[in-house]
């Protein structure tokens, strides 16, 4: 139980953060440059912000289709987070200059 208290407080976290991470970028640095997601990195995105047993259904459901498991959507899910960090301490370090 205690994985899927992590994931489900990871998911929220990323979901929760993403809005400010948005709003609070800088267009132009190298950070914060969004690479364009694939169809399935989309789904998954709007999958997890629906809850955790969106995203685990859909998962489960599409499997046979897109060859993702769980971990991998999570994977992906904590990826993005850390870019949208990486992109938030990028702003700050060029608002403090």
């Amino acid at each position: 139980m205690k994985p899927l208290r992590l994931f489900a407080l990871t998911v929220a976290c990323a979901t929760l953060a993403a809005p400010i991470a948005s709003a609070a970028a800088p267009s132009d640095s190298a950070a914060c440059t969004a690479p364009s997601q694939s169809l399935v990195q989309r789904r998954v995105s709007d999958e997890a912000a629906r809850g955790l047993p969106t995203l685990i259904s859909f998962v489960n459901r599409t499997q046979p289709i897109y060859q993702l498991r769980l971990v991998d959507a999570v994977a992906m899910l904590d990826a993005e987070r850390e870019r949208r960090s990486a992109c938030l301490t990028a702003s700050a370090r060029a608002a403090a200059d």
